[in-house]
C-alpha cells in the first residue's frame, strides 16, 4: 500500500502526532512529521493530520505547495481545532492548483486548555480511523 501519514503541530506539542501515529498503526504505514525526513514520492495517498488552532504554519503551507501528482495523487486532511469547523481553505486551494485530489477532510473538535492542548479522546481516534479506513477502501481496491 503506497500511503503515508504525516502530522504537523506548530509547537510540536499538540495532539496531531498522537492521532497520526494511531492512524499509521492501523494501516502499518510510515508516519512522520512535516516536513518529513524524506519527501513523498509515488504515494497513492498522503493523510495529513494537523492542529488547526490558528493560521496554517509556513512549514505546512510550504510542504503542501511541494506536493504534486508525481509525489501523491490523493491527500486526505484531519484537522484538530477548538470548534471542529475551521475548514482548510488555504490548503484546498493549494491542492487544487497542484492537481492533487483532496479525497476527504475530517475536522475534529479538541478544545485547547489554558495550559496546553486539550485531551484527545478515544472517540476522536475512532473517528479518524473510520474516516481513514473509508478513504483507503475507495482508493485501494484490494481492501474490503
Amino acid at each position: 500500500m503506497k500511503m503515508q501519514v504525516l502530522y504537523f503541530s506548530k509547537d510540536g506539542k499538540g495532539n496531531a502526532e498522537t492521532l497520526a501515529t494511531a492512524v499509521g498503526r492501523t494501516f502499518k504505514c510510515k508516519c512522520d512529521q512535516i516536513p518529513p525526513a524524506y519527501p513523498c514520492e509515488g504515494q497513492k495517498l498522503v493523510i495529513i493530520v494537523y492542529d488547526n488552532y490558528s493560521k496554517p504554519a509556513k512549514q505546512l503551507i510550504d510542504f503542501c505547495k511541494d506536493l504534486n501528482p508525481e509525489r501523491t495523487s490523493n491527500v486526505a486532511a484531519i484537522t484538530l481545532s477548538a470548534t471542529g469547523d475551521k475548514g482548510i481553505p488555504e490548503l484546498e486551494e493549494i491542492f487544487k492548483a497542484n492537481k492533487v485530489e483532496l479525497s476527504g477532510k475530517l475536522e475534529l473538535q479538541v478544545h485547547k486548555g489554558l495550559f496546553g492542548y486539550g485531551k484527545l479522546t478515544d472517540e476522536n481516534i475512532k473517528k479518524a480511523n473510520d474516516f481513514s479506513t473509508n478513504i483507503v477502501k475507495t482508493l485501494f481496491e484490494h481492501l474490503d
